[in-house]
């Protein structure tokens, strides 16, 4: 498409004499307005493209950045054959006559969006993003999109942190409201909210449409604005879009046309995504607040239905209805986050939905349909209020193929540029395909990215006044980032800041639970809502477990809670974390099941340093004085002081009830815990052992570690707990090799210290001393947005125990052959006796659960997999013959 270049109309004129960074006057290269995908994208590929200075504004809050992208799973992906992340061919050719049959779809874009869909998804996994391999079988066939793994905080996660690698400067909760070109040269400025603006040579248009404006939706839509909800961003207001049409910009698309879906009336106006998704239309009747059906059910049953259902509700002056399902219905509906309002009789539930009863009485007995699907007046009867729910706008702003904004003289305007949802209109039309959101926003992005650093003019001293815009706004970028860092729990700062937003969250509710309820019911509510989503399906085992166990009875909750590893992956990639109202905090969650069926943590203390106190008591109670604090050397030294035939005693009593404890626990949770079908082998067996061992789902499965608020991942806890355990066992080995050397070898404690069970038992203690210090290391460092303070407590607790247990053995070994040794020997022998005894009730125990958990999860998924591969034989053929029919 060629078009000439012009200059758009000043948008907005301010004081010459307002400063535009505080501190300087310097022109950043590119600018982009919008901190989602296409805004990501464009700033990466600027960046990569040349351009030295590239600032990104965003008017969202730091925790709650990333534009609709939270809220997607999937992308649409070209590729010519088959990959481990999308089976069979999608040639672009088919991607683009999809586009192009698209009601107003531009055809020139429509080809530009399909070609770049080909060198997308290797593009996005070069900057660090991950995709979900098939191998894992927890997708649904499709041979058309890509689906992320960990979702879109995830897919924005990664881009923020390519983003700051490359130096690109970001700045949260800044909105733009205003677009005015200067003389050439002075480059075009941005006003922001709150007064001041910034320059920049090229400027990129990516803050999505207007979906956040219901007054501006209503008056194309011509529905009650509070009747309608915004399921992405609350900061899609489109003030940059407004600007740009009163300037000359074309439009594109048709004003208040949107992606509409059909949502539960009672989730969040704003943000709440995936999971406020309307199901169960084709299963009972649709009615009005009259109580009469409005539409034919079962006239759209495929995945069309959720828009089909959006846009009749949006066309109403009254968009608001019921679903009304009879018993049957009810009983076989998927997960909901919010559950069904429910009622004996149809007059009953009319009242309690507040929908005309008379109405409804009158459309069971006039109509069959509604009377057939309903039981025939048999209850119990259930309602699901729903309302119109729009996804992004599809009007926005006319654009060429190289993204720049077309004005109306029919050019396009010089410097600036636009992507992702802001040129919806042109791309899509009226229409919209599966994963194509996404796939505009990064296609777009890069597009208009790359041209935008093309038309930056690198004059002698172009790269010094870039230079100077960079310093000059260092700054500007904090003195606006600081009050957003501080009202958010996973921003920069201190890692034991509290959020201000997350306490206001205290008692909200979804599901009908109420946050803050007792451990089962909040890990309920919220693996339930994880169900809902789907979207870290695979990101590691309990997500893909808990989908095998809808129901989440206690016992697959404590199954769940020991699967997890507490990386905090799905944590940071979850759209629904703290601030959002739902308030979903996975690894805390599960964290306070694992502490409810360890026990008591104060048992657990009491009982260890009741036997710390005890046994020293006892030796001074009972071992005369002369003997206790005696220098006692050579063989038998120790059996001086206590002798072997007590110390093997107190030892034996400790395991063994410890072990049938432990045991006795063990089995219980196994039968309890039996669910979906296993397949057993000994490589399956071998497989949750081995899993165990190296803490797989430690850093979401198949991860290099933890993860923080930032992105980043380290192996600190990994290598920790791995040289805890490594001393255990080392201590383990050292008595074992003391016992054959006393029963077997006749040899008799203490031993030389180039001994065996000395140089073990020593490098033991060094190993547990390590580890614990490196958990606590990370513990203190790390975020605690998503602890849960008791299990951190608890924690805590634990690695004062085993540091005790590892600290008295190093100074007993530094001390045994000194006055002191008979004391530290009591000392020693009580703490490692109190130690045994709490394994069964602390969280010593949970290496024990925790293997059982994975050995079940390998057996279940092990099922899983050969039934996926006796199915995908007959799927694939369905899948070719589908795309041959294309």
């Amino acid at each position: 498409m060629a078009t000439q270049t012009t200059s758009l109309q000043p948008v907005r004129r301010r004081a010459a004499d307002r400063p535009l960074v505080p501190g300087g006057a310097g022109l950043w290269d590119v600018a982009v307005i919008g901190g989602g995908m296409a805004g990501l994208c464009a700033a990466i590929e600027a960046r990569l493209s040349g351009a030295f200075a590239v600032l990104v504004l965003d008017a969202a809050p730091w925790a709650l950045r990333g534009g609709n992208a939270r809220h997607a799973r999937n992308l649409r992906l070209a590729q010519d054959a088959p990959s481990p992340w999308q089976p069979d061919r999608y040639p672009v050719a088919e991607f683009a006559a999809d586009l192009a049959r698209l009601d107003g779809a531009d055809r020139a874009l429509a080809a530009m969006v399909a070609q770049g869909a080909s060198a997308l998804g290797p593009w996005l996994a070069d900057q660090g993003v991950a995709f979900e391999p098939l191998a894992a079988g927890d997708l649904p066939y499709s041979r058309r999109t890509r689906f992320l793994r960990g979702g879109g905080q995830a897919l924005v996660n990664a881009l923020y942190a390519r983003s700051g690698a490359l130096g690109v400067r970001v700045v949260q909760d800044m909105p733009v409201l205003g677009v005015a070109l200067g003389e050439p040269g002075d480059g075009v400025r941005l006003d922001l909210a709150g007064g001041g603006g910034v320059r920049a040579q090229s400027v990129v248009v990516a803050c999505g449409g207007y979906a956040a404006d219901r007054a501006a939706l209503a008056r194309s839509a011509g529905s009650e604005p509070s009747a309608l909800a915004n399921r992405g961003t609350p900061y899609n207001r489109g003030e940059p879009l407004t600007a740009l049409w009163a300037a000359g910009a074309l439009s594109a698309g048709r004003p208040g046309d949107g992606h509409w879906v059909a949502v539960d009336a009672r989730a969040p106006c704003d943000d709440a995504g995936i999971v406020a998704r309307a199901e169960g239309m084709a299963l009972g009747i649709v009615v009005d607040r009259s109580g009469r059906r409005f539409a034919d059910e079962r006239a759209v049953t495929g995945p069309a239905r959720y828009s089909h259902w959006g846009r009749l509700l949006a066309e109403r002056a009254d968009p608001e209805a019921w679903i009304v399902l009879g018993a049957e219905a009810l009983a076989s509906l998927p997960p909901l986050v919010y559950p069904p309002i429910v009622d004996a009789t149809p007059s009953g539930l009319a009242r309690r939905c507040g929908i005309a009863a008379a109405g409804l009485e009158a459309t069971l007995a006039s109509d069959p349909v509604a009377a057939e699907r309903l039981g025939h007046g048999r209850g119990p009867f259930a309602a699901l209020p729903i309302r119109p729910g729009i996804t992004f706008t599809r009007h926005g702003l006319a654009v060429d193929d190289a993204c720049r904004v077309r004005v109306g003289d029919g050019g396009a305007a010089e410097a600036v540029f636009a992507a992702g949802a802001a040129i919806a209109g042109a791309v899509m039309g009226q229409g919209y395909l599966s994963g194509l959101g996404l796939t505009l926003a990064g296609v777009s992005g890069r597009v208009a990215g790359r041209a935008a650093a093309r038309r930056v003019t690198l004059a002698p001293g172009a790269k010094a006044q870039s230079a100077d815009a960079q310093t000059a706004a260092a700054p500007f970028v904090a003195s606006v980032a600081a009050p957003a860092v501080e009202a958010m729990p996973s921003a920069p700062g201190g890692p034991g800041r509290v959020s201000r937003m997350a306490s206001a969250t205290a008692a909200t509710t979804a599901s009908g639970v109420a946050l803050g309820g007792g451990a089962e019911d909040d890990a309920r509510r919220t693996l339930n809502l994880c169900n809902v989503c789907g979207f870290c399906t695979g990101l590691c085992d309990v997500f893909a477990a808990a989908q095998r166990r809808p129901d989440l009875r206690a016992a697959d909750l404590r199954h769940l809670a020991h699967l997890c590893h507490d990386c905090r992956s799905c944590f940071y990639d979850c759209q629904y974390a703290p601030p959002h109202r739902f308030a979903i905090g996975v690894p805390a969650a599960l964290a306070r099941v694992r502490l409810d069926h360890y026990g008591d943590p104060r048992l657990a203390g009491g009982l260890f340093w009741g036997a710390v106190v005890a046994v020293p008591a006892a030796m001074l109670l009972l071992v005369p004085g002369a003997r206790l604090f005696a220098v006692h050397q050579g063989a038998g030294a120790f059996y001086a002081v206590l002798p072997h035939a007590v110390m093997s005693a107190l030892a034996a009593t400790g395991v063994a009830l410890a072990g049938l404890w432990l045991a006795g626990r063990l089995g219980r949770f196994w039968l309890a815990s039996a669910g979906p079908p296993v397949h057993w082998s000994w490589r399956v067996v071998a497989r949750g052992v081995a899993d165990a061992v190296v803490l797989r789902n430690l850093g979401g499965g198949r991860g290099p570690g933890c993860h923080d608020r930032l992105g980043r991942t380290d192996r600190w806890r990994r290598w920790s707990h791995h040289a805890v355990v490594t001393g255990v066992a080392l201590t383990a080995a050292a008595t074992l090799v003391a016992a054959v050397y006393h029963a077997g070898l006749g040899r008799v404690a203490p031993y030389p210290l180039t001994s065996p069970p000395v140089w073990l038992g020593t490098l033991g203690g060094v190993f547990m001393l390590g580890g614990l210090a490196g958990l606590a290391r990370r513990r203190r460092h790390r975020d605690q947005a998503p602890d849960h303070g008791p299990m951190a407590r608890a924690d805590r607790a634990l690695r004062g125990r085993l540091a005790w247990v590892a600290a008295s053995g190093l100074v007993l070994l530094a001390l045994r052959d000194t006055p002191a040794m008979g004391l530290m020997l009591a000392l020693h022998l009580g703490s490692v006796l109190g130690l045994t005894l709490t394994v069964p009730i602390s969280k010593l125990a949970h290496g024990a659960f925790r293997t059982a958990a994975l050995i079940r999860e390998a057996g279940e998924r092990a099922a899983r997999q050969r039934a996926a591969r006796a199915g995908q034989g007959r799927v694939s053929k369905l899948g070719r013959a589908e795309a041959g029919g294309a």
